[in-house]
């Protein structure tokens, strides 16, 4: 277990009045996960991942990173345990404009004491493990949104964190670069980077292996990801294979009623009054093509008797 929360309560005090924003949140996330967080705005999403990143304390609950007491560490502890546990990813990038990609991926590397040569080294193997080898010297505002947020997770994965923790990772890039950054994130989970993922955009949600839902500091359920769908989805295929292609019902007057499932459209069509009288020309066309215990389907102009 790399995350463990349990019975999480957080309050704000405004004057005299206690304002409850997390209430009784309990959240486990195992190594090699990719869960997304999602919630609208004022759901109590961002204390979430302030308390999961180590930049707030819960007012009561029990919070396990990687096996360590979080909430037992002073704030020394908590900062140095934010630094080797954590690789954060915000919305607004949050780059130093005046240095280099290589430089603002390194600065991680300078607060843990990394010497300069392999500050440099680890820099640019991390640039370029997202793409961006050929723009190690270039400063943020000669880089476009996507290559500024691919900086951004060289950034946060370089000190090699236990997580990787994003904020609405898309939410100022264009869709085509938002594609991109979520393609890359997929590619970095299959490597075995535990990511959980905070937005509010169920498209982006969707592409985390499990979504937990968070409505007015509760968590209300937690449905399947992308794998889930693609399960789900294998089954419905199978069972529709095996179901056949003609279903025969019996109709009142004990004759067959045919359905025939269109495979190109996924719908079921119907031959059959259903209960129902049928007008003259359908009826008189029906008589042609029904007898008794046995049913006629014209396939391609050719008629096959079935039953």
């Amino acid at each position: 277990m790399i995350l463990d929360l349990q019975n999480i309560f957080k309050d704000y005090q405004q004057d005299k009045l206690v304002v409850p924003v997390l209430k009784d949140v309990s959240l486990q996330v195992e190594e090699g996960e990719y869960v997304a967080i999602m919630g609208p705005s004022g759901s109590g999403k961002t204390t979430l991942m302030n308390i999961i990143g180590c930049l707030d304390r819960p007012t009561s609950g029990t919070y396990q990173l990687a096996g360590e007491d979080v909430l037992k560490c002073r704030d020394k502890e908590m900062s140095d345990l934010r630094l080797r546990s954590i690789g954060f990813v915000f919305q607004s990038f949050q780059l130093l404009s005046r240095q280099s990609a290589m430089d603002n991926v390194a600065l991680p590397l300078s607060y843990a004491g990394i010497k300069k040569k392999e500050r440099r080294q680890r820099a640019i193997q991390a640039l370029e493990r997202v793409g961006l080898g050929d723009r190690v010297a270039f400063k943020p505002t000669q880089l476009s949104g996507g290559q500024k947020q691919r900086v951004a997770i060289a950034r946060a994965m370089v000190n090699n964190p236990k997580i990787l923790l994003a904020d609405e990772p898309t939410g100022a890039l264009d869709s085509k670069s938002g594609e991109q950054i979520m393609e890359l994130f997929e590619r970095l989970n299959e490597e075995g980077v535990t990511i959980v993922m905070i937005t509010h955009d169920r498209n982006i949600a969707s592409k985390a292996k499990r979504i937990v839902h968070i409505i007015d500091g509760v968590i209300t359920e937690e449905g399947a990801g992308k794998e889930g769908r693609e399960g789900a989805k294998s089954q419905e295929e199978s069972q529709d294979h095996a179901d056949g292609i003609f279903i025969q019902q019996k109709n009142i007057d004990g004759m067959p009623e045919e359905r025939s499932v269109n495979g190109d459209a996924g719908h079921i069509t119907e031959e059959g009054s259903g209960g129902q009288e049928d007008s003259g020309d359908n009826s008189q066309k029906r008589g042609k093509h029904k007898k008794r215990g046995v049913s006629i389907w014209k396939k391609n102009g050719k008629e096959e008797k079935n039953g």
